[in-house]
């Protein structure tokens, strides 16, 4: 990596074009993590993983030659918060991939809601920010629709899965939280990246790294595909290509703030994936949980932009 780089990169004001780039990858994500599940019925989850992260990085890398060439885009000044970010990143997928092995798509999305609540814990715990009460009492009715989810888990085995319950016991459900936690840090370390690198090096960093980690197992788990799951995962690479330089762009263009509610649109389409492809429907405890969860982030949402227009008022007083 070079450090010859003329300027920072510096976020754009343009919240239309970040909202509209966000509900886009919204709706593909789930659309990829419906054919990786489909095909975790076959391979391992390292072989899956390296296909993924290859069929991704094809078309990223591709894409440099567009935006100023290899070394311009994949330039940086800051090295260190790269490699920070790209293991975190490389915890958080592995986590969701073998969750993404045992349950429904439904299920690992509602407990991935939780992402907000522990946006609030990392920021009280790393940055300092002061936390209200209202706020502390919103995250602890998100963990109560935590609760809720754990037990329809717990009570509601489905057939067809790998194991007897829909997610392989409360183990695997404290996975998706660990990884939910991961991804919330993932998050904090991608918006730092984003006010001076490239948003195209921010997607092919992770991707490269996933390549490298896992090729060695892949001598021991690869098995033999046919032409059509080979297809499958080029459209899997280019369609989560696309969706993580959506993100990318969408979190230079606006505020994390604003684009925070739009996380929940994924879930009309994974419940809808659910049931077209699996047929599973949605039962009450996930949809009491879904409803508790995203609640208490929409209000911890309303409280943060209250809590922030109060201060900028106090500010232009004291001018």
């Amino acid at each position: 990596m070079t450090t010859d780089i003329k300027s920072d990169r510096t976020l754009q004001n343009r919240a239309v074009m970040g909202v509209f780039l966000m509900i886009l990858a919204l709706g593909l994500y789930p659309l990829s993590d419906a054919f990786i599940k489909h095909l975790m019925t076959t391979y391992s989850v390292p072989q899956i993983s390296f296909l993924r992260a290859i069929t991704r990085f094809v078309p990223l890398f591709f894409a440099t030659f567009f935006q100023g060439g290899p070394l311009a885009v994949l330039g940086t000044k800051h090295p260190t918060r790269h490699f920070s970010r790209l293991a975190v990143n490389l915890a958080y997928t592995y986590a969701f991939m073998f969750a993404f092995s045992q349950g429904s798509l439904t299920i690992v999305y509602t407990l991935s809601y939780t992402s907000p609540l522990f946006m609030i814990l990392l920021s009280a715990w790393m940055l300092k920010e002061e936390v209200s009460p209202a706020r502390w009492a919103a995250v602890g009715v998100g963990l109560i629709g935590v609760a809720i989810a754990m037990v329809g888990i717990s009570n509601n085995p489905r057939p067809g899965a790998n194991v007897t319950f829909e997610i392989a016991a409360l183990g695997v459900a404290g996975l998706v939280l660990c990884g939910t936690f991961l991804g919330a840090l993932n998050k904090i370390l991608m918006r730092r990246l984003a006010s001076t690198e490239h948003s195209l090096a921010i997607a092919i960093y992770p991707n490269l790294l996933m390549i490298v980690v896992t090729l060695p197992f892949l001598i021991t788990t690869w098995q033999s595909m046919p032409w059509a799951h080979w297809g499958i995962f080029v459209i899997v690479g280019l369609i989560t290509a696309g969706a993580q330089y959506a993100i990318a762009q969408a979190l230079r263009f606006t505020q994390a703030s604003i684009l925070a509610p739009i996380d929940y649109s994924s879930f009309f389409w994974v419940a809808a994936l659910d049931f077209f492809w699996w047929q599973k429907t949605m039962d009450r405890y996930t949809l009491i949980a879904a409803i508790v969860i995203v609640g208490s982030n929409l209000f911890i949402l309303h409280r943060t932009r209250r809590e922030e227009r109060l201060k900028k008022e106090t500010l232009a007083k004291a001018v």
